[in-house]
């Protein structure tokens, strides 16, 4: 169940349709002057020198007479008239071409834009020069005795060595470098001291070894200022006010710079200059030059266009219409592909099993694991490599044959014989072509795309067509946040979004990611402060720092083959999130590439309508579901197809040469050059419009095209002008069940964690099937515990059942004091396997380090829970020792449910509180499977089936009856032994460790697909706990 947020964002260009239809009445001949002349209008000079201050400084020549070349003019021409195509038909925000609008839902659509006198501009430095500016004043002597440095965020020790991330600026851009420097009581010191900000001066004068002079001290700090382990407080911030506000403020605190202060002033406020033109502009790029003298004009000012319009309201009916058709289509979604978290999972469970490490030294290239292209191979420095280019080995990406490629080829074939140009989706279809996905749409996500109509009331009667571009998560914040800091109500209203998101999981953290790649990235990640939280790596928080997450507060585990962060000051699970649309793909650092990876964790992403044909097709139909356009009706041209397109061609010889083309490919009328996301608008009975087509095809020798579904009369977005086209993006939030939190008790180094073969624990895997290692276990390790027991030769043992991938089952083994008692199990295992199992079975055995969880156990708690897995192992190997054959195999499942009821007997649980206990693990589970309504169903017939059954087997006075006896006696002598143990250890509450007891239990006491029964078991008993309560309550009653 998806549900919108009633609000949404409107984009559209700065001009209707009407202001470019003028010039598409124009023979090619009277468009120069024609362009000319209206680029003479202050705001319109003014949007083209944002977008390209050389071509703004071409124009001003030609408008001032300045004679040029007619190949000069006709390129200047051609690409004005491409910014008049963009800046009248494209929605995209970009300088002054298109901006954006807060709507709101309500009883009837209205949108009305006001003039362009009455839109707002938000004006900034481009972030690479307020960061170059910041970076210039950080090193003027008098500003650098007052600034506060602070440790490198980035920093972290393994070992004798500290790593971190430091950069090198090459051709005005960061490049980063991992870095390593040896540890020294000066160095630590040094860091303790700074890490709540210190001046030169304190650090200085921090040195108290005589050994060591002042001056060599000096020395040592500038080092390591210089080498970026200690950071000014002048490095950008991403989040909060804008970076260059908060500059000023922190220079307006500085004593002895009063012109540097006054100058950055005046920057500040001729970019708050409402007049249009492009005076503001050259008067900005005069002050920076005085800071800054190599400084260029393209690029310095980022704009944003905020649209004023006296009416912006979509009704409800048509944005139900669109939730409900949306919903249905998330059934065509797929997970999310992330082969470097899935390597990184895979990686860390064989390296560190269930443990819990540190985020930093997990992602460690040398001590760790790594992430994505910083792998071990990474850390190693290999010159002879180093100019050489490989192709990637291994199995090339391809597409398999599946329902949908099938179903695609056929409605393809089918529209071509029926020479028709669309294929309409039926609900039928969506459920033949469904994924059946278990995993979890995104609790919060965004869907954008354009409304097709004629008029907002035609619109509200249902003639509309929603053209769609994407959807995604995994927040709705993801491409809002960039547009929050020029729109007050926008950014409460993500604000609300965003804490919403966190209210559903209060247990559960939230926490923005702060990374700052590379200055002019920036402009991308600025955004307000919009989460309590904040993860920092190599960014400036702007969240209290009492609620600022350094990446070495961040622990990192694998459980159930999920990547859990938990954060050790809050003891809380932490989900990372980046309200930003940066893409994190590509050159990333391995930290900021994790943390943004792992926010789409297990979630699915709707793709729309992707075409997977055999071949290339040189066209493809438009594809619709109701009212949702999925994709539009595409065409691929090459120009060696075409000879007829001369590139020295004029005008009216290449508009004669593309008619005849038109016709044979049956082009509408209005089409779009589409490159990526890019769409460029073209009119096919404009001369103009044709040659601009025609030479970017003869360029690129290949153009893909895109029917135009905004044509001018199908624009409802009204204004004093005209029409404009439209693009929206809808917030929305999906009903999930919540995931499970994560809380563990704080470990400490003095238990120890590692036992290597030759110690007091000797840990053994065999690696066997299903079948073998269930023999293993009755016929060889429960008659040689017995023995090694009874002899002392070991106090005591455990196993649990593994994969990694194969299966195997672990066992160990232990004495505290006897220092041969290793290889006496070794040799008699090796024997006892030799004699009852045919080796062929058995595909290796191994020996190999025990390290205890103590992030899962605790370190209280870590003795007494090996203890309890001894019980539990002794009495699991006593059942299942009494199955045979398929009924044995149904007796195991319902001897499991009785074994996790006395369980929670044993640690004090009542009825109540199991029932609570149980719910909570279900919904876990249920979550982890899917959360949908056929599997609820599926679990609650399963149930009614059985319930008799299990209620019986949970009915102490039935177990003569049910032939268990013997079995309860087993579980009974455990549950004494725990009792007792427990009872040695005091803890505030045992829930968090009882799941992992009844966890091992089940995957002990079952064979096969643990994690599924896992499921079915806590559904059964949530539900026999339910109906207990609710028949005790009626008998109160009564």
């Amino acid at each position: 169940m998806i549900t919108n947020k009633g609000f949404y964002l409107l984009r559209a260009p700065l001009m209707p349709v009407e202001f470019l239809t003028r010039f598409l009445q124009l023979p090619y001949e009277a468009l120069a002057e024609e362009i000319k002349q209206v680029f003479t209008t202050p705001y319109l000079a003014e949007a083209i020198y944002i977008a390209s201050p050389e071509l703004s400084s071409e124009l001003r020549k030609w408008q001032e007479g300045q004679v040029m070349s007619e190949k000069d003019q006709e390129k200047l021409v051609l690409s004005l008239f491409r910014y008049l195509l963009r800046m009248s038909t494209r929605c995209t925000p970009y300088g002054l071409f298109a901006g954006c609008s807060t709507g709101y839902t309500g009883s009837a659509t209205n949108v009305y834009i006001q003039p362009v006198q009455a839109h707002k501009q938000h004006c900034r430095l481009d972030m690479n020069y307020v960061a170059e500016l910041a970076e210039t004043i950080a090193r003027i002597p008098a500003v650098q005795e007052q600034l506060r440095y602070f440790p490198n965020n980035s920093i972290y020790r393994t070992g004798d060595t500290y790593r971190y991330a430091a950069f090198t600026v090459k051709n005005k851009f960061r490049q980063y470098d991992l870095t390593a420097i040896n540890h020294s009581v000066y160095l630590e010191g040094v860091l303790t001291l700074a890490a709540k900000g210190a001046t030169r001066k304190a650090l200085y004068q921090h040195i108290t070894d005589d050994d060591i002079t002042e001056e060599e001290f000096r020395v040592f700090i500038d080092e390591l200022i210089d080498s970026q382990i200690l950071i000014s407080e002048l490095e950008p911030t991403i989040t909060g006010e804008e970076f260059f506000h908060v500059l000023i403020d922190k220079l307006s605190r500085l004593e002895n710079i009063r012109p540097i202060y006054e100058l950055l002033c005046a920057i500040r406020e001729q970019l708050t200059v409402s007049q249009s033109g492009i005076e503001k502009y050259l008067h900005t790029h005069a002050l920076v030059k005085q800071l800054l003298p190599e400084t260029k004009n393209k690029d310095l000012v980022q704009t944003d266009l905020f649209l004023a319009t006296t009416d912006n309201t979509i009704s409800n009916g048509v944005i139900d219409d669109i939730q409900a058709q949306m919903e249905v289509l998330w059934k065509l979604s797929v997970a999310n592909k992330q082969p470097d978290l899935l390597h990184f999972s895979k990686a860390f469970s064989q390296r560190y099993e269930e443990q819990e490490v540190p985020l930093a030294l997990a992602l460690d290239t040398e001590a760790g694991i790594g992430y994505g292209a910083y792998t071990s191979h990474y850390a190693a420095y290999a010159p002879l490599l180093e100019e050489v280019v490989t192709k990637t080995t291994g199995t090339a990406d391809t597409i398999p044959w599946n329902n949908m490629r099938e179903f695609q080829l056929k409605r393809y074939m089918a529209c071509l014989q029926a020479q028709q140009s669309e294929v309409v989706l039926t609900d039928e279809d969506i459920d033949y072509l469904s994924t059946t996905s278990t995993i979890p749409i995104p609790d919060s996500f965004y869907m954008m795309g354009s409304i097709v109509s004629e008029s907002g009331a035609t619109m509200d009667k249902g003639d509309y067509l929603f053209d769609f571009t994407s959807c995604g998560g995994p927040s709705a914040g993801n491409l809002l946040g960039r547009f929050c800091h020029g729109d007050a109500a926008l950014k409460e209203l993500v604000r609300e979004c965003l804490d919403e998101e966190a209210g559903q999981q209060p247990d559960v953290i939230y926490a923005e990611i702060i990374h700052l790649p590379e200055a002019r990235t920036g402009n991308i990640l600025l955004r307000p402060q919009l989460r309590d939280y904040e993860i920092v790596y190599l960014g400036n928080g702007s969240v209290p720092e009492e609620k600022q997450i350094p990446v070495t507060d961040l622990l990192v585990s694998v459980q159930n083959e999920q990547i859990i962060l938990r954060s050790k000051r809050f003891n809380k699970r932490v989900i990372p999130r980046l309200s930003s649309a940066h893409n994190f793909m590509k050159g990333s650092l391995p930290m900021y590439k994790f943390l943004c990876d792992l926010q789409f964790q297990q979630l699915r992403h709707a793709t729309g309508w992707q075409w997977q044909l055999p071949v290339e097709a040189p066209f493809l139909p438009r594809v619709r579901y109701k009212h949702i356009v999925l994709q539009k009706c595409t065409w691929l041209i090459y120009s060696k197809d075409h000879p007829s397109l001369q590139k020295n061609a004029t005008v009216q010889m290449h508009f004669k040469a593309f008619s005849a083309i038109k016709e044979a490919l049956k082009l509408p009328r209005h089409i779009s050059i589409a490159d990526g996301d890019n769409e460029l608008f073209i009119d096919l009975e404009n001369a103009s419009c044709v040659h601009l087509m025609v030479t970017t095809l003869l360029k690129r020798e290949q153009l893909t095209l895109q029917e135009v579904l905004q044509t001018p009369e199908q624009c409802w977005v009204l204004g004093d002008a005209g029409r404009f086209t439209n693009e929206i993006i809808l917030p929305f939030k999906s009903n999930t069940v919540q995931a499970a939190t994560v809380t563990r008790e704080q470990t400490t180094d003095q238990l120890q964690r590692h036992f290597p073969p030759g110690s007091e624990w000797l840990y053994v895997k065999i690696y066997a099937g299903i079948n073998t290692a269930e023999k293993i276990l009755t016929t060889v390790i429960k008659p040689l515990v017995e023995q090694l027991e009874a002899n002392d030769i070991i106090e005591q043992w455990f196993f649990i059942r593994y994969t990694d991938p194969e299966d195997h089952i672990r066992v160990r083994f232990h004495h505290a004091t006897r220092k041969d008692f290793w290889t006496i199990v070794l040799a008699e295992l090796q024997e006892r396997l030799a004699a009852a199992i045919d080796p062929g079975l058995i595909h290796r055995i191994q020996t190999d380090t025990y390290a205890r969880e103590l992030e899962r156990y605790g370190a209280t708690t870590m003795v007494v829970s090996e203890h309890l897995f001894a019980y539990d192992s002794e009495a699991v190997l006593g059942c299942i020792d009494l199955l045979e054959g398929e009924e044995g195999e149904h007796f195991r499942w319902l001897l499991a449910i009785r074994g996790v009821d006395m369980l929670m007997d044993d640690f004090g649980y009542t009825l109540a509180r199991k029932s609570t206990y149980l719910k909570r693990l279900q919904q876990y589970f249920f979550r982890e499977f899917g959360a949908g309504q056929p599997l609820q169903t599926q679990l609650n017939a399963g149930y009614r089936k059985h319930m008799r059954q299990i209620s019986s087997f949970l009915d102490p006075l039935q177990d003569a009856e049910n032939e268990i006896e013997e079995a309860i006696q087993l579980l009974e002598k455990r549950s004494s032994h725990i009792r007792a143990a427990i009872q040695k250890v005091a803890v505030r509450t045992w829930d968090d460790l009882l799941s992992s007891y009844i966890h091992m239990f089940l995957n002990r006491m079952l064979s096969s697909n643990q994690r599924k029964h896992e499921l079915v078991i806590y559904h059964f008993l949530s539900k026999y706990y339910e109906s207990r309560l609710a028949m005790l309550k009626q008998q109160q009653l009564s």
